[in-house]
């Protein structure tokens, strides 16, 4: 059986350098391990120095089939967004959601995105996975992963979790009030439970968001006459491509 390789786009949605990068870097580092190793490229984007201006609601995309007229980093990530099979998301809680980094990158994707195909709902059915981290066990881990979770369902892609008991929603880690960048690796590397858990959460979610891309891909090809009668596949069959992974 041949098979077609799958794109993965690691976000690190913190202002800083620090924990959040590390564990998705824990995350895609574990992808190596996987039985479809070999067939997985990935690209990372790091977001602590890029310049993400928020979305006026200009409604300049609706004039230009979905191009945001304001230029900064967000056409670069957008366009490896775009192409991704799977999306996952590492982002520390910001007031109990996400960085505003991130949400201006949000709001200006799905604002734009609506208007590059003439279908009110374009289906992109891509992978996301989110990982956070807090201060505190109870810090808003779980809020700002759901905030993208329903990102992924508004975008009509689709939202995975890993392993229980681990993974619930996505994997969530917390630094015990302490404010070093490396304080989770610092817990990691001590072997402390919770720490580990953690990385065990980041590891079952990539891994259970590369093998239902790989599903879904198949699907595709199997049930492409179907769905090229449906416009709004669109986005799904051109990343798709023309290589049938069943043959």
């Amino acid at each position: 059986m041949s098979h077609e390789r799958v794109n993965l786009l690691g976000v690190c949605a913190s202002p800083r350098k620090g924990n959040s990068l590390f564990l998705l870097h824990k995350a895609l580092e574990s992808i190596k391990n996987l039985p479809q190793a070999g067939i997985v490229d990935v690209e990372e984007a790091d977001l602590h120095l890029a310049r993400l201006a928020p979305c006026t609601s200009c409604e300049g995309c609706a004039k230009t089939k979905g191009e945001c007229v304001i230029q900064d980093d967000f056409q670069s990530l957008r366009d490896r967004w775009v192409r991704a099979d799977v999306v996952l998301y590492s982002v520390p809680v910001y007031h109990l959601g996400i960085p505003g980094q991130l949400k201006c990158f949000i709001d200006r994707l799905g604002n734009s995105q609506r208007k590059v195909y003439p279908v009110p709902s374009p289906r992109r059915l891509k992978i996301v996975g989110a990982i956070a981290q807090g201060s505190h066990l109870f810090a808003g881990q779980e809020l700002a992963i759901v905030f993208l979770h329903q990102h992924a369902v508004l975008l009509n892609c689709l939202p995975v979790s890993g392993d229980g008991w681990e993974s619930y929603l996505g994997a969530a880690g917390w630094t015990r009030a302490q404010k070093d960048r490396d304080a989770l690796e610092q817990e990691y590397n001590r072997e402390e439970m919770d720490a580990r858990v953690a990385v065990r959460a980041c590891e079952t979610l990539v891994r259970r968001c590369l093998e239902l891309a790989l599903i879904l891909k198949a699907g595709g090809h199997a049930l492409r006459e179907i769905l090229e009668k449906d416009p709004a596949y669109t986005p799904f069959l051109k990343n798709l491509g023309e290589k049938n992974i069943l043959s």
